[in-house]
């Protein structure tokens, strides 16, 4: 669905737009993930995971557009026409799981503890309270990132269970998961 843009103005005093992406930005989303994925283990991606993106960028184009359907948001914080950070909620959409939505989140490194994480999920939240049928957001979180896992807690989420072995790193390690969800009603 799309989001009316909005102005917002991070801790350091830097005034950011948040809006729905457009075709245009698909290059600028891409580099964007694609620096967060370089940046932390915490991200299910790698960088080059991204890379049929870069080769065929109406790949990317194509998935901006179908964003726009009734069954979720994507929205994206802009300084100027750089990219820092996206988000997205999915609504699912079999009948026994419409009252469900999933939420995902990924900042540039360089713009973490502006705030930025915490006006996106307080507009996520506000979006998913006004979608008919809408009962909970759901995300997974690696249970050792402790500063995505404190804002979580701040919106309200509670985790619900543990994911052992979520990602395998390069070196053959394993970061467990855990699972967490905000109850709108």
């Amino acid at each position: 669905m799309i989001y009316e843009p909005k102005e917002f103005i991070l801790k350091n005093g830097l005034k950011v737009i948040i809006r729905s992406p457009e075709k245009e930005d698909a290059r600028e989303l891409i580099d964007q993930i694609m620096d967060v994925a370089g940046s932390t283990d915490y991200l299910l991606s790698v960088p080059q995971d991204f890379q049929p993106y870069l080769d065929d960028m109406k790949k990317e184009e194509d998935f901006i557009e179908w964003s726009k359907t009734d069954r979720g948001y994507w929205l994206i914080v802009c300084l100027d026409n750089k990219v820092l950070a996206n988000c997205s909620l999915r609504f699912y959409n079999h009948a026994k799981d419409r009252h469900r939505g999933s939420i995902g989140i990924a900042i540039r490194k360089d713009y973490w503890g502006l705030g930025i994480g915490s006006i996106l999920f307080d507009e996520m939240i506000k979006l998913a309270k006004l979608t008919p049928g809408i009962e909970q957001i759901e995300l997974d979180v690696i249970e050792t990132n402790e500063r995505a896992k404190k804002l979580y807690l701040k919106k309200g989420f509670v985790k619900t269970g543990t994911i052992p072995h979520q990602l395998k790193l390069k070196d053959g390690s394993y970061l467990n998961g855990e699972t967490m969800v905000l109850f709108l009603k």
